[in-house]
């Protein structure tokens, strides 16, 4: 089983120079990629920053997300509804390099900010605060909403190395509590009692890029907070994790099958180790398909409802039943 060490100080010795490769309990320190990055042109083209934020109330799921790739900026944001497994919008926007800001940290100081257009984001956490601050504001689409991480458990930090590129570094945070309000077209709805959880991710990518991914925040059926986080592919087991109530506890890496040709029909993901088998289905989904000749995206990110089982700690068991979370397929070439 693996064990979560304490999060270092820095992902990069100073001393030696070397990534800290590991997997931590506890939020990622400042990033700062300099020691490995290799040169100015191997910083625009294969550093990556992002900054995600899910968050789940009892009718609706709704994520929001800022990504920086060096020299191109995208920001989208959609909301499901579990009531009638529907998008109720989904929204994106493309943008220069000088449109977006993503932080070299997801805890305390985190920033990431887009504006382009018509299109406005910003997700903030300032120095000495607990709170993160998210306002999005897309065509028909306004959010408002504070995440506050002073109960939550803690973090889940990863450094990894990443064949073709060099190293990447994530932050995986759940069971926030939030609050707030979304309009869509007009339709107001609160957000109040709501679960957040975010996902900071800063790296130094291979050329192609492939993973799946899976998140989920709710309740067990015996009424424990529930966030779970899974991958395979890219970074692997190391941030592979579940959240129960107060803590967080490690657990094997994702197996994901679908139909990659009909994604809204039924996923099945569970653990290398059959620790964690769920069944996912989909309600709606966010897609972008891109293909600019040297910059080409295949990416879905279905929202749905989750059930089945997690096993963790060699042993304790936890069932869930239509809890609102999202998976994800992509394959990008950047």
């Amino acid at each position: 089983m693996r064990v979560l060490a304490p999060a270092p100080d820095a992902a990069i010795d100073p001393v030696t120079g070397l990534p800290r490769f590991g997997s931590y309990r506890g939020g990622l320190p400042r990033v700062d990629l300099a020691p490995v990055t290799g040169g100015a042109l191997r910083q625009i083209t294969r550093r990556k920053r992002w900054l995600y934020v899910m968050i789940a109330s009892d009718d609706l799921l709704v994520a929001l997300a800022v990504v920086r790739l060096g020299y191109a900026a995208n920001a989208f944001a959609y909301a499901f509804d579990r009531r009638t497994l529907r998008m109720r919008a989904t929204r994106s926007a493309i943008g220069p390099m000088f449109a977006c800001e993503v932080g070299d940290t997801g805890g305390e100081g985190c920033h990431a900010r887009f504006r382009f257009g018509r299109t406005k984001v910003a997700i903030e956490r300032p120095r000495g605060s607990m709170y993160y601050t998210i306002d999005a504001s897309f065509r028909g689409f306004e959010l408002h909403a504070r995440a506050d991480s002073r109960d939550a458990p803690p973090a889940l930090t990863a450094i990894a190395p990443i064949p073709g590129g060099r190293v990447n570094t994530t932050e995986k945070r759940a069971l926030l509590d939030a609050s707030g309000e979304i309009t869509l077209d007009g339709a107001r709805s609160s957000l109040d009692g709501a679960l957040a959880g975010t996902d900071y991710t800063h790296g130094l990518l291979a050329r192609r890029t492939a993973w799946r991914w899976a998140y989920l925040l709710g309740r067990a059926t015996t009424g424990e907070r529930v966030g779970l986080n899974l991958v395979q592919g890219f970074v692997g087991e190391p941030e592979c994790a579940v959240w129960i109530d107060g803590e967080v506890h490690p657990v094997a890496e994702g197996r994901f099958a679908f139909d990659r040709k009909r994604p809204l029909d039924e996923w099945r993901i569970t653990t290398a180790d059959g620790g964690v088998d769920l069944r996912f289905l989909p309600g709606g989904m966010h897609a972008e398909r891109t293909n600019l000749g040297v910059v080409h995206t295949d990416f879905v990110q279905p929202a749905g409802i989750y059930s089945g089982k997690i096993r963790f700690d060699g042993g304790r068991e936890l069932v869930v039943d239509r809890v609102l979370g999202v998976a994800e397929d992509q394959d990008v070439i950047w």
